[in-house]
């Protein structure tokens, strides 16, 4: 038998053991290699992933880059255009904008280059866009009463004179009937009416009808233009209701003046609010709204939210004015009974009591008289024995027993008194007209009286003999002529006067 050595049988087992140390799963070299493969595979898409971001991040650098740079030459490219000549024109006859422009006798030296303001700008009339900011009701009404508001152009001979709104509140017997501003009929700066006039009217549909003067009464500037039509003409009726206007009991309301430019589909609305305050004119029945419209939108109508019309609308630089719609109805009915307005001539001018800004004043005046409502004298025109009773700064708050709480209302209640007089007075002698008033009407005021330390209240009466105002009764300015000067580098290129 042979005998094994027993070290060489300890010498492979520690063969093994070495082998096995390394290679403890028994792992054979084609799968180390595999592993080793796919290890070098990963840092590789690790690496390409790393170099796309790096690649796309120079990208995006390069882009911006580029974009700052294109931004500047655009920059640069619009500031050389609107440093010449034809970039000034093009901002300064589109760009909307409100300048103080200086007036024809005021001019002594060059104005700065292209400094004007145009005399009927469209652009300062609000868009039919802003009645987006309305509930889809008021855009319904606002366009129902588009159906019946019209743009107008007058002109005398070939001269144009005036373009504005008007509303169709009548149509008989093939005959429309539209109310508008005297402004339309009459020239600039005076109190006449135009001669030779021709007055277009455009339709919504952009028809063009030829109408002429029914009625016109300069003093509370309401104009009635007859428009024959073979086609039936939509109407709308101006509100009679007065409690639209009273601020005591109701905060201001939303409204929409509303106008239409001389083409086709042309109509323009502008929102605002009714303002518990006084219009700059003479006219004392004048209430204001904040709608801020262009001259293109006077003899337009005034709208409340609930589609009733509440006035015609004036224009103002800073405020549009209008007459209270039950005004203009009350001049309609004078028109049809009497052929004019008719209106007593008592010789006071007064305004709404709370329309006084100075706040210390109406404190002591309520400190006398609690909720005292009326009007408060501020001029005496005619000195006569029937007005040395009443002094300015008087409180008048009854005529012929009837109460009232603003100027509006008041010159309301003398139309109508006036009214009632003349059918009294054609009653008895049908041959006599407005022009042959004769009788005396006495207007009772109730006048409270605050002097001093004194208060009083009284009753005072004026006989009017007086009833139909001269010329210049009321003033409505529609803005002074203007002159456009285009002046570059000190040269004068153009010269042109505007109004």
């Amino acid at each position: 038998m042979e005998e094994v050595s027993t070290s060489e049988t300890t010498s492979g087992v520690d063969e093994l053991c070495a082998t096995d140390f390394y290679n403890l799963r028994g792992v054979d070299d084609d799968t180390k290699a595999s592993k080793k493969r796919q290890l070098r595979m990963r840092e590789e898409r690790i690496q390409n992933r790393r170099l796309k971001k790096q690649r796309k991040k120079r990208e995006a650098e390069e882009t911006v880059e580029r974009a700052l740079k294109i931004r500047e030459e655009l920059r640069q490219h619009r500031l050389d255009f609107e440093a010449s000549v034809k970039g000034r024109e093009e901002y300064y006859y589109y760009t909307p904008r409100w300048r103080k422009a200086v007036p024809v006798d005021k001019v002594e030296k060059p104005l700065p280059d292209f400094e004007w303001i145009p005399y009927d700008s469209m652009d300062e009339f609000g868009r039919v866009s802003e009645l987006k900011h309305t509930s889809w009701r008021v855009e319904e009404l606002t366009l129902q009463l588009a159906k019946s508001i019209v743009g107008l152009q007058s002109y005398s001979g070939n001269k144009h004179l005036f373009s504005c709104s008007g509303t169709i509140v009548e149509f008989l017997m093939g005959i429309g009937y539209v109310v508008t501003s005297a402004s339309l009929v009459k020239w600039p700066h005076q109190d006449k009416q135009a001669d030779q006039l021709k007055i277009d009217v455009h339709l919504p549909s952009g028809e063009v009808l030829e109408g002429s003067v029914s009625n016109v009464d300069f003093s509370y500037n309401v104009c009635v233009v007859e428009v024959p039509s073979t086609l039936q003409l939509p109407t709308r009726s101006f509100s009679a209701d007065t409690r639209i206007f009273n601020f005591y009991e109701r905060h201001p309301k939303d409204v929409v003046a509303v106008g239409r430019l001389c083409k086709p589909w042309s109509l323009n609305a502008a929102l605002g609010k009714l303002v518990p305050k006084r219009s700059q004119f003479d006219c004392e029945e004048l209430l204001v709204s904040s709608c801020r419209i262009s001259k293109r939108g006077v003899g337009g109508p005034l709208m409340d939210f609930d589609g009733n019309i509440i006035g015609m609308n004036f224009y103002d630089k800073k405020e549009t004015p209008f007459l209270p719609g039950f005004i203009v109805l009350k001049c309609l009915q004078h028109f049809n009974d009497f052929k004019k307005v008719i209106r007593p001539l008592h010789g006071l001018r007064v305004k709404t009591l709370n329309e006084d800004e100075q706040l210390a004043a109406l404190e002591k005046i309520h400190q006398v008289f609690p909720e005292v409502r009326g009007v408060i004298v501020e001029k005496v025109e005619v000195p006569s024995a029937e007005h040395s009773e009443i002094k300015v700064g008087d409180i008048i708050t009854h005529v012929n027993d009837v109460p009232f709480s603003s100027a509006a209302e008041l010159g309301g209640i003398l139309l109508d008194t006036c009214a009632q007089h003349m059918l009294e007075t054609q009653k008895l002698d049908p041959t006599k007209d407005g022009n042959q008033m004769e009788a005396v009407i006495s207007l009772k005021f109730d006048v409270k009286t605050v002097r001093g330390r004194r208060s009083e209240a009284t009753t005072r009466t004026i006989d009017v003999g007086r009833f139909n105002p001269t010329s210049g009764f009321n003033r409505w300015p529609l803005g002074r002529r203007y002159l456009i000067r285009r002046v570059e580098d000190g040269t004068l290129f153009t010269e042109k006067r505007c109004g």
